[in-house]
């Protein structure tokens, strides 16, 4: 009986453990369910709306703000509080927009912010109940930054080498691999590629990429076109010219017998006007 109950003991010690911690609104305001801790393994961590339905699950930054993904609100960004009833836990968000620390700037306590960007390093805070563009009040809150924060991401760290196990039972090793910071000088996150093996069968699956071989057959296609056309246009260009000056040469021809011929004409008719003309001066004889 003893050893029952020293083993129910140990089981809700370890229960209590894993319950993820309660989140809070910067005013202390219980959040409901679908807020969850960005870092459920810390003592305390900045909240977000991690577990709505998939597709409008909310990002965390790694300064505790959270990046929107649900329809009208997404891209936009949100200091929601963090599991700190009383706000005031250095992993709770900080430097931005009012909270508990800094008595909201002596006004009214809030649930949470939107916090909007004004220009490059310029945001303005207001009310997560507040429509209006803030950055035309000159009484809202300002953060001034070049960084708002970092995708974080949910991952494992991992040191040295992980193994996979292969078809053949034998293990490989695989290097985690760094290969993309989620914003500018954002912490990089981690991903592990797991090896698997490719049969010679299955390699035959994947055909062999001909996209040069087939882009080589166009475009020696198109020359050999283009080629062609250009011979074309030289070959009527050299006819054309040709008979330009066949042509000129017969009007040439035709221009001088037909002056010829006029030369001719007029002398014909010179040599009888005389004639005539002899005839009638001729004395009878």
């Amino acid at each position: 009986m003893t050893l029952l109950f020293l083993i129910l003991l140990f089981a809700r010690g370890i229960l209590a453990q894993d319950a993820e911690a309660a989140c809070y609104g910067l005013d202390g305001t219980n959040l409901d369910s679908t807020f969850g801790p960005c870092n459920p393994a810390a003592n305390h961590s900045g909240c977000c709306a991690i577990h709505r339905p998939a597709g409008s699950v909310d990002i965390c930054l790694d300064n505790g703000l959270c990046m929107a993904t649900n329809d009208k609100y997404m891209g936009t960004i949100w200091q929601n509080g963090c599991t700190d009833p009383t706000g005031r836990d250095p992993a709770c968000p900080t430097n931005l927009c009012p909270d508990v620390r800094d008595n909201f700037q002596d006004g009214n306590s809030v649930l949470a912010w939107n916090i909007l960007m004004c220009d490059f390093g310029s945001y303005c805070c207001r009310a997560a109940t507040d429509s209006r563009n803030c950055c035309n009040n000159a009484t809202a809150p300002r953060i001034t930054t070049d960084f708002i924060g970092a995708f974080q991401f949910e991952t494992s760290t991992v040191s040295g080498s992980l193994t996979a196990p292969t078809p053949s039972g034998t293990s490989s090793s695989v290097e985690p691999s760094v290969f993309a910071t989620a914003v500018f000088t954002g912490d990089p996150f981690e991903y592990t590629m797991t090896p698997t093996s490719t049969s010679p069968a299955e390699a035959q699956i994947c055909p062999k990429d001909k996209s040069a071989m087939v882009g080589g057959a166009v475009g020696g296609t198109l020359s050999a076109v283009i080629l062609a056309l250009l011979g074309t246009m030289f070959w009527l260009y050299k006819r054309e010219k040709r008979q330009r000056k066949l042509k000129e040469h017969y009007e040439e021809q035709f221009g001088q017998t037909w002056a010829y011929r006029r030369t001719m004409l007029v002398e014909s008719e010179s040599r009888v006007a005389v004639s005539d003309v002899d005839e009638k001066v001729r004395p009878d004889t």
